[in-house]
């Protein structure tokens, strides 16, 4: 058959004539070419840089609630075979009617029996995909269609302004019968070099043109699966409902999560005589609520990250506390369950994270990536997050601050814009003490480091189920990093719930040079001012994971008389960012050394990565520069 000459093809790159043999031996070499394909995809991104001329959609809604998508995909020419991958939901999708015609002189003609493959995608984050690889032989330009229909149209949650492949064009028709309203809102146009969308209404039907020159992107593995992280791309946010609920449509998604995921309610007497003996004796609220939120978060196990509604719809809280494992849904559908159980009202909230490629402000499918718990006790919210380790109550869960989440509830539902710290309530302050010897050109002393807020989140995770003595050794690598590689020892490390101290000893070596009557003293040992990443400049789309504000002072005894000299002040201040740097002398043989900084950024994006990467410059090279001492005569 084709497909194995098609792989001799691919790894030699030079067509080869293998004869078709037994199905078996067909059934082997087809798993084997699908296997090497997703190999190829994963390490790579792409099978191979497929042209596209346009790529059609016609999204038509059922009276039913279901929904088709017929797809038209017209390919440029090639001298090589191509292998065009259809990813879907097999739970919720079925892909039928492959064609493959090849254009011959003006007409496109059909290929009889066109090769395809399918495979299952067997990852542990992918739980109901399904690929089918359809080869398209070498020549003139060719157009591949299919239809998919899917029986939930709350799956229809966007249509994507962005492309793996290199196409020139999308078009979507979105078909909608009158008794339904289609929603929408588009994130990022001002990446897009064009865009058009036009609405008619033609027999009782709603049309939606949409024409786009889409942004190519070089997808990450992952991307095939429609999981965008750490990325800023163009889309659209869909959502069809009844026609009473026009400009109602976080209502309908509401009730259509409490619908779907009522069935997984109801804690059995096994779990619920478990939650009584973790609390008993205990009738405070709020520590019953740290007890609960503690025991998923340390005895639950999380895996999986799922597709299509299964990323949504919690398994059932029994299946979930036999197992002692879950993913996000599952493991804040317990939290909630477990703590209504307990007379603390509890509900289930669609989230966006940092890395997703939209926030969760509009009702959809589409715009959320998580799934979290909100309890309420004196009618406060509080947001808990069981797949994050280091989250306290009371306290930004990380990983969405700043970010809107949709809490789900009997009344309609309810936006909320989740907490983000301010920089002074994530202190950052060292204190360094060193004394110099001349002679042998080092620096030696102590310092110790209070981290507050959410300003050590990056140092606990590390410090997660570790001994005493590893998380001081982790300790020591992170300091030693953060001090230029100097020699670090001593280290003890106080992990508190709110905030992290640490203390040790420190020895500088090679920052003294003495020259007749001058000595060069160098500081670029100072701590730098972004612990969290190891860059010294930062790219768009870094993740800071928290604003902060940074206090340094450093005091250094010299062994060597020296003149006095004015204090030396530099004052960087951007948008977001600012840095405030001292050198004085406040007494005879003492230089005191000290900075703040302060960052009101948590994810850098194409404006603020400018900002901040200036004031990084600005200390990089004042780093570099000597202090020069001069000696008394």
């Amino acid at each position: 058959m084709f497909f194995t000459s098609i792989f001799a093809y691919v790894i030699n790159k030079k067509p080869i004539l293998i004869i078709s043999g037994l199905n078996i031996v067909k059934s082997i070499f087809t798993r084997f070419f699908v296997f090497f394909i997703l190999f190829v995809i994963y390490s790579n991104g792409n099978t191979q840089n497929i042209q596209v001329s346009s790529r059609s959609e016609h999204i038509q809604v059922l009276n039913d609630t279901t929904y088709t998508v017929e797809v038209s995909v017209l390919l440029k020419a090639s001298d090589e075979p191509v292998v065009y991958p259809i990813f879907y939901d097999h739970e919720l999708e079925k892909v039928s009617n492959i064609k493959v015609f090849r254009k011959r002189r003006n007409r496109f003609r059909e290929i009889k029996e066109p090769e395809t493959a399918e495979e299952t995608i067997e990852l542990d984050y992918i739980t109901s995909k399904r690929v089918i690889f359809i080869l398209v032989p070498p020549g003139d330009e060719a157009k591949i269609t299919y239809t998919i229909s899917c029986s939930e149209l709350m799956y229809f949650a966007d249509l994507r302004f962005f492309s793996l492949f290199d196409t020139d064009t999308l078009k979507y028709r979105v078909s909608v019968p009158e008794q339904f309203w289609f929603s929408y809102t588009t994130t990022h146009t001002d990446l897009l070099e064009y865009l058009t969308i036009d609405s008619v209404k033609t027999d009782q039907v709603f049309e939606w043109n949409i024409e786009v020159t889409p942004v190519k992107v070089d997808p990450d593995p992952l991307m095939f699966f429609g999981i965008y992280r750490n990325r800023k791309l163009p889309i659209m946010r869909t959502i069809v409902v009844p026609q009473k609920y026009k400009n109602k449509e976080k209502t309908w998604l509401n009730n259509w999560f409490l619908a779907k995921s009522e069935s997984s309610k109801g804690l059995d007497s096994i779990a619920r005589q478990k939650i009584d003996e973790l609390t008993y004796g205990i009738t405070d609220q709020e520590q019953i609520l740290e007890i609960i939120y503690e025991f998923v978060k340390y005895s639950f196990k999380y895996v999986s990250i799922q597709i299509g509604l299964g990323a949504f719809i919690p398994s059932h809280v029994n299946e979930v506390f036999i197992n002692k494992q879950g993913d996000c849904k599952d493991l804040s559908n317990f939290l909630c369950e477990a703590l209504n159980y307990k007379g603390i009202e509890s509900h289930l909230a669609l989230a966006a994270t940092y890395n997703h490629i939209s926030d969760c402000d509009f009702p959809s499918l589409g715009s959320a990536n998580h799934v979290v718990c909100v309890a309420y006790i004196d009618d406060k919210p509080i947001l808990l997050d069981p797949t994050d380790p280091v989250h306290i109550p009371n306290k930004p869960v990380q990983s969405m601050q700043g970010r809107t989440i949709l809490i789900t509830n009997p009344w309609g539902g309810e936006f909320q814009k989740v907490e983000a710290f301010s920089p002074q309530q994530n202190k950052i302050s060292y204190e360094i003490e060193l004394k110099a010897c001349s002679e042998q050109s080092f620096l030696e002393g102590g310092f110790s480091v209070l981290y507050e807020g959410i300003s050590g989140n990056f140092l606990k995770r590390s410090f997660l189920d570790q001994t005493k003595d590893r998380k001081n050794h982790l300790a020591r690598q992170h300091f030693q990093r953060i001090f230029n590689n100097q020699l670090i020892s001593g280290i003890t490390v106080f992990n508190n719930p709110d905030s992290i101290v640490a203390r040790g000893k420190m020895s500088v070596r090679g920052k003294i040079f003495n020259d007749v009557n001058r000595q060069f003293l160098f500081l670029d040992f100072a701590p730098r001012l972004i612990e969290s990443q190891q860059r010294e400049t930062l790219l768009d789309g870094t993740y800071i994971g928290n604003t902060m504000k940074k206090k340094v002072k450093l005091i250094i005894t010299m062994d060597r008389d020296f003149k006095p000299f004015d204090p030396v002040s530099h004052v960087h201040e951007e948008e977001g960012v600012s840095l405030n740097l001292t050198i004085s002398n406040p007494s005879d043989g003492i230089i005191r050394y000290e900075y703040v900084f302060v960052l009101d950024h948590i994810f850098m994006d194409e404006e603020n990565t400018k900002h901040v990467n200036k004031i990084l410059n600005a200390f990089k090279k004042l780093s570099d520069e000597p202090i020069i001492l001069q000696g008394k005569i």
